[in-house]
């Protein structure tokens, strides 16, 4: 039996693992001689050398008839630091999911790993209402939305709701009663027109922390610049639990909200 590895061997593992991720994948399909290894991984032979050494010293590969192999204790190395790019990488995709719910205290507490299949839509520098023409894209495929929005002094969501509103869909939002007072006098004869109609109702409640969509059968969170008061990111899923999370939230704020509509 091998002596415990100290804290200074795990972390060499662990750097070795990071640093020649790519060994594993080169090796788990078949054995490879040292040239081709070189060759696979685009190194030099002295730098493959090195490699194997270090792996071999490790019991992370063993040399076979056919080339250098991964051992059982490879394998599993392999698919560790696979799982670990991965949770790396969805982490930071899903990085402003994480800033949105953690800047206030919720009524219902949301489980991030419900967003894990989430379609994450940010600005970016050369198109920065991406979020904005999700929100719209999922606008036209629902018959529904409830939620709670911050903000709506953008004109395209503005035109896009007030349609719909007119094609008879049922909307049901909590905002902010600046953002009526926005929408009463910026849009006065679109909101007048459409605040005379049964399948609108609104209510207002101070201090909403994000926008919260529900679509038929998903279920977006989006945050806004606070400098410009545009859409900034919208993270959406159709995940049941986030769903049902989702609606839990908005009864919760509507029903803590005033009537006006």
């Amino acid at each position: 039996m091998k002596a415990e590895l100290s804290v200074a061997d795990l972390e060499d593992d662990l750097l070795e693992l990071v640093r020649r991720r790519e060994v594993f994948d080169v090796l788990a399909d078949e054995p490879l001689e040292k040239p081709e290894l070189a060759a696979a991984l685009e190194v030099s032979p002295a730098t493959t050398h090195r490699i194997l050494t270090s792996f071999r010293k490790k019991d992370w590969i063993t040399r076979t008839d056919n080339g250098y192999a991964l051992t059982p204790v490879g394998e599993r190395m392999g698919t560790t630091v696979d799982a670990y790019q991965s949770a790396v990488t969805e982490t930071r995709r899903l990085a402003p999911l994480y800033e949105l719910l953690s800047g206030t205290t919720l009524p219902v507490p949301a489980d991030v790993d419900w967003f894990a299949d989430a379609t994450v839509t940010a600005v970016g520098p050369h198109d920065p209402y991406r979020p904005l023409n999700r929100f719209i894209d999922l606008l036209g495929e629902t018959d529904s939305l409830r939620g709670c929005d911050t903000t709506s002094v953008a004109p395209t969501y503005v035109d896009d709701v007030h349609e719909r509103i007119l094609e008879g869909m049922s909307v049901e939002i909590v905002f902010e009663p600046p953002v009526i007072d926005r929408l009463a006098t910026a849009y006065d004869d679109r909101t007048a027109e459409a605040f005379e109609r049964e399948n609108l109702r609104l209510w207002a409640r101070d201090d909403l922390p994000f926008g919260l969509a529900l679509f038929d059968d998903r279920v977006g969170v989006g945050g806004y610049d606070p400098d410009v008061g545009i859409l900034s990111v919208f993270v959406d899923t159709d995940d049941p639990d986030a769903y049902a999370w989702g609606e839990r939230v908005f009864e919760a704020y509507r029903d803590e909200a005033d009537r006006v509509v």
